[in-house]
């Protein structure tokens, strides 16, 4: 599994337990925290948009390389 599977799936639980402590704070406390979801959540997003920029830009890289007679392992065969 890559790193980036592993941050995402990371990313995926932090925002599951985020929910549910915001949930609990309107339930019990009657608030909103408002900035802190306009936080938490614009940090996740960049995360996630840096994250599928740079795949994009591996991606294209290889088929670049593979386009120009390289191989995946950079052998030429």
């Amino acid at each position: 599994m890559g790193v980036m599977n592993k941050i995402l799936i990371l990313l995926g639980i932090t925002t599951v337990i985020f929910i549910g402590v915001v949930l609990g704070f309107v339930w019990y406390g009657r608030i909103v925290p408002d900035s802190l979801i306009y936080s938490y959540f614009a940090a996740i997003g960049t995360e996630g948009f840096i994250m599928g920029w740079i795949k994009n830009a591996k991606r294209k890289a290889e088929n670049i390389k593979l386009n120009k007679g390289g191989s995946q392992d950079g052998r030429n065969e």
